[in-house]
């Protein structure tokens, strides 16, 4: 195990100071889940900027560097192009803004891990889930002291007051939290291999507390990812055939047992059953996952070689809405709540297949890590509900940490010290 207090190589019994305030920028990086988007803006400008200050003081080929890191550029190339030829649109603008950490992080992330030698990915991903541990606990206490949980209305219309109190408490979406909180407790697991007794049984005491307020929060996705999780981790285990039969017939049995016990998930899976017999879409979110699947399908059929163009692909999804009688509201924009279609939707099927392409080269290393094939298993499932890069806060979550397991040098499930 990398020691958690070896953050930088030692030469000649010195730390090179100008790395280790570097280093300071991008482990800071990692509390992104609380920070305001600017903050965590500015520490990724000052990490470029200390990153290539070191490295023009002694650089070194990057050839390579770049070419490998190119997978999380190119599927983002046209967001770039669409700018350009569009005489840098607003719309077209906004939504290549949202992707620019592409452009940027590939190279940098890289380029400091080159310089200073870092390989500490354990303290990154343990600062990032202390984060998300304190988020956890601010947001639930004034859950509770609101009385939020107590109130019989509040898992009404699949939860909606308990997960729209969550939201505004928190700043985070009920998705983005849930994937957040999944992959920090695996982290937790991961690195409780210390050889101290309280910090192991501390980060197992903290990963159970995120997994139980995962299943509060109910979000369907993060339900089964979780569900998924033990169920890989079982298969994993050096359990016998038959232990691992018996634990996975179990996971199953107390995961149903949980969705019809806990109100919010109870009200959240009861939707499904009432969708087949109400489909309100003012009022059941089955149904409106259904119209936005149906419109986005219909929207990428309609516009498959091409796309419609990030200006555009909104507009395109509300005609949709609009003709099959769901009236859209200023707030009522969806997106098509997929990574995948909204590739497709905003520029065809040829960008699809690149983006599907790069992911792939992208997993196939990453899976190789313990924590690389938990974070790779919700990303993929997350991004089959949700449009995640679409938002900053999925494109940091999702950047920082792919860019960070693919350049470690990793063999045997572990990466290298």
């Amino acid at each position: 195990m990398i020691k958690l207090t070896n953050i930088l190589p030692v030469n000649n019994n010195k730390v090179n100071r100008l790395h280790l305030l570097t280093t300071a920028f991008f482990l800071a990086l990692f509390t992104f889940p609380v920070l305001p988007l600017k903050v965590t803006n500015i520490l990724l400008m000052s990490l470029a900027a200390f990153t290539l200050f070191s490295f023009f003081l002694k650089p070194f080929p990057v050839g390579k560097l770049i070419l490998r890191n190119l997978v999380f550029v190119i599927p983002f190339l046209p967001y770039l192009v669409e700018l350009c030829i569009s005489g840098f649109n607003p719309a077209a603008r906004f939504e290549f803004e949202k992707k620019i950490l592409f452009f940027t992080a590939p190279l940098i992330i890289p380029l400091f891990m080159k310089v200073t030698g870092f390989k500490n990915y354990r303290l990154a991903f343990l600062i990032f889930s202390f984060s998300v541990v304190a988020l956890t606990i601010y947001t639930f206490s004034l859950v509770f002291i609101k009385g939020i949980p107590f109130a019989d209305t509040a898992y009404e219309n699949g939860a909606f007051i308990f997960r729209d109190s969550f939201e505004k408490f928190s700043g985070l979406h009920p998705t983005y939290f849930s994937i957040f909180a999944l992959t920090s407790a695996c982290f937790l697991c991961f690195a409780s291999d210390s050889r101290s007794t309280a910090f192991r049984v501390s980060c197992y005491v903290l990963a159970a507390l995120l997994f139980v307020a995962v299943l509060l929060v109910a979000v369907r996705i993060a339900f089964i990812t979780a569900a998924v999780f033990l169920l890989v981790w079982i298969i994993k285990s050096k359990l016998s055939l038959k232990g691992k039969f018996s634990m996975g017939v179990s996971v199953v049995a107390v995961m149903l047992l949980l969705s019809v016990c806990l109100p919010s998930l109870k009200n959240r899976f009861s939707e499904i059953g009432s969708s087949a017999t109400t489909g309100s879409l003012d009022e059941n979110t089955v149904s409106q996952r259904m119209m936005i699947l149906h419109c986005s399908l219909q929207v990428f059929s309609d516009n498959i070689w091409t796309g419609t163009g990030s200006r555009h692909f909104q507009e395109k999804l509300n005609d949709c809405y609009n003709s099959q009688g769901w009236t859209m509201s200023t707030q009522r924009n969806f997106n098509p709540h997929n990574q995948f279609l909204s590739e497709g939707v905003n520029y065809g099927i040829f960008a699809l297949l690149v983006f599907l392409a790069c992911l792939f080269i992208i997993f196939r290393r990453v899976f190789r890590m313990d924590e690389g094939l938990y974070f790779s298993i919700a990303i993929i499932l997350f991004f089959l509900s949700e449009s995640m890069l679409e938002r900053q806060m999925g494109v940091y979550f999702f950047g920082l940490i792919a860019i960070l397991i693919y350049n470690l040098q990793i063999s045997n499930g572990h990466a290298s010290e």
